[in-house]
């Protein structure tokens, strides 16, 4: 999702991430206070902007349900913020779940009335899960294992792939 807003607004990317501009004014004792909306300038009234279309943009990419849940949020970043853990997780969850794709990746085999291409879809999104956090593959590795785990229905193809 991140990777859309960059590609659409970088800046408005920046403000999701990082949270909103706030704007100030500095007085002649260097005492620094939020600038009153009256206030605002044209640089200011355009920093503003930046922030409504951040929350606005996020707001229009979330489900009506997520939108009610977010709906008393004031910025995008307290949106991301909880978007980001509710899909992500904290760190346990995320430590937890890489050490289940772990298992499932080194117990992977063929279930008794799988079809090729359910295999592989079910081996891709391992491994593709695990690609993203940390762990990196060598293309050889990937296909090996992945052959180790066919039936013994498949092995007679396994074998002249092989050999191949």
């Amino acid at each position: 999702m991140m990777h859309c807003i960059k590609r659409t607004d970088y800046e408005c990317s920046r403000i999701i991430v990082k949270g909103p501009l706030t704007i100030t004014t500095v007085d002649v004792l260097d005492n620094t206070s939020v600038k009153e909306e009256d206030d605002y300038d044209a640089n200011n009234v355009a920093k503003a902007k930046n922030n409504s279309r951040a929350m606005s943009f996020l707001q229009c990419r979330i489900t009506k349900e997520e939108f009610s849940h977010f709906s008393s949020f004031t910025s995008a970043k307290q949106i991301w913020d909880s978007l980001e853990l509710a899909y992500n997780g904290t760190s346990q969850v995320k430590k937890y779940r890489i050490d289940l794709l772990t298992q499932q990746y080194e117990m992977f085999h063929m279930e008794r009335d799988e079809s090729i291409d359910d295999i592989s879809a079910r081996f891709s999104n391992i491994t593709n899960e695990l690609r993203n956090p940390r762990k990196t593959f060598e293309t050889e590795d990937l296909v090996q294992k992945l052959l180790k785990s066919f039936t013994e229905k498949w092995q007679p193809k396994v074998t002249a792939i092989e050999e191949a």
